[in-house]
């Protein structure tokens, strides 16, 4: 409508955009979601063109690689989704002074930290998607002034492939699911992330308030492994498919023999302190997004061959061997940036 601010959402992520359009905004504000290379990302020239003629107020922008496991294996995709696209994303919206607010995770961390992390501690992955969300965030502080970075858990919803739809997935077909117990994280309702990004981004339109250049984290609690939420997810499941012989398991990470649990829990009571932010507890919402996956995929179940409907059991995947490794960024502006040409 006519004088209307826009609030422009980057990146199509599909357990996200739905829930960040479908939210009440103040009436002042029309909300609108474009695809990373629909305005194009990756092409600056396009993007900025694209940025002045949309004139947004704000950028949330949820581009990103999505697949924490595959990433190891698509090394080139990984960059250039979490940290070149990124980076173009915060030169554009920096030159033309448009506030930023950008989805990282807690993967930025190694996991070694036997508290939860710190918005003040230094990053320090040790996978390819870790590294690569950790420069996509340096470049944002390097040429965006007006910017948050929000760092969060494992994202689960009812929309968009997550952790659990892959759960409720492998539980339906019965027999043994062995799911990881080795790393510890937050598991974060997306409906929870999307109002927090709301209320984040709302304030950050507010000058005075004095939030630009902030990280924080915002995660849901309490911390749990892989294994403590399928189990919650497939407990809740039982009146809609066959109870599976669920096992926890401890994987080589990234092929590493001996490998240490990992613990990425995130501190996030500077989101409290700040920006008024609660953290939410997965286990209310989970219940709910149980309920309307399983009701929903039965429903789609119900023309399909029996046969089909019910396939074998199946294991979790197992990671490809990896050299072990531990990334620090470089303090400063001295990133390696992709252009050639």
């Amino acid at each position: 409508m006519p004088g209307q601010k826009l609030i422009l959402i980057v990146g199509r992520n599909a357990a996200l955009a739905q829930e960040l359009d479908a939210m009440a905004w103040p009436a002042a504000y029309t909300v609108r979601s474009v695809g990373a290379i629909e305005v194009g990302v990756l092409d600056i020239d396009r993007l900025r063109t694209n940025l002045e003629r949309f004139a947004p107020s704000l950028i949330i922008s949820t581009i990103g690689y999505n697949s924490p496991d595959r990433a190891e294996q698509d090394r080139t995709i990984t960059q250039a989704r979490n940290h070149w696209a990124v980076a173009d994303l915060a030169d554009a919206a920096g030159a033309l002074d448009i506030p930023l607010i950008h989805l990282s995770s807690d993967q930025v961390f190694a996991g070694d930290k036997t508290d939860p992390y710190l918005e003040t501690d230094q990053p320090d992955a040790i996978s390819v998607f870790g590294q690569s969300q950790a420069a996509g965030e340096a470049e944002i502080r390097a040429h965006c002034r007006r910017h948050v970075i929000l760092r969060t858990g494992w994202l689960f919803g009812v929309r968009g492939h997550n952790m659990l739809r892959t759960m409720l997935s492998l539980g339906r077909r019965g027999g043994r699911v062995h799911v990881p117990n080795d790393h510890v994280s937050g598991p974060t309702p997306a409906r929870e992330l999307c109002t927090a990004l709301r209320q984040v981004g709302l304030q950050l339109l507010d000058d005075r308030a004095g939030h630009a250049g902030a990280t924080i984290h915002f995660c849901g609690t309490p911390a749990a492994t892989l294994y403590d939420f399928a189990r919650g997810a497939l407990s809740r499941a039982i009146s809609f498919q066959v109870a599976p012989d669920l096992i926890p398991i401890t994987p080589n990470r990234f092929g590493v023999t001996g490998a240490p649990a990992r613990r990425t829990e995130l501190d996030c009571s500077v989101a409290a302190a700040r920006f008024g932010l609660v953290q939410p507890d997965w286990h209310s919402a989970l219940a709910d997004c149980v309920e309307e996956i399983c009701q929903t995929e039965q429903a789609s179940l119900r023309d399909l061959d029996p046969l089909v409907a019910q396939p074998g059991p199946v294991s979790y995947r197992s990671f490809q061997p990896e050299p072990s490794r531990r990334f620090v960024l470089p303090l400063g502006v001295g990133i390696g940036r992709r252009r050639t040409g």
